[in-house]
């Protein structure tokens, strides 16, 4: 698991900010790496738990989740020359 992500979804859990403050006491960019990390991972959990619903039907009833999943599997596939 990516460090944001394990550290957004305790901040999550715990319904606080990773360093003390507000949202700009934050480092540079680490928000911004939390959320890319939580959509993923939201993403690739609802297509995960999508049970017997298709993969074109839950596509078109996520839109922005399937979105996330197909631009993450064009990414691996690019990197892995495919």
């Amino acid at each position: 698991m990516p460090a944001e992500l394990e550290l957004a979804l305790q901040c999550q859990q715990w319904g606080v900010l990773p360093e003390a403050g507000g949202l700009m006491d934050q480092p540079l960019g680490l928000l911004n790496r939390m959320g890319a990390a939580l959509n993923a991972y939201s993403a690739f959990k609802s297509e995960k738990n999508r049970g017997n619903v298709s993969l074109s039907e839950w596509s078109r009833r996520s839109p922005d989740a399937w979105r996330v999943v197909a631009r993450i599997e064009r990414m691996r596939m690019d990197e892995n020359g495919e």
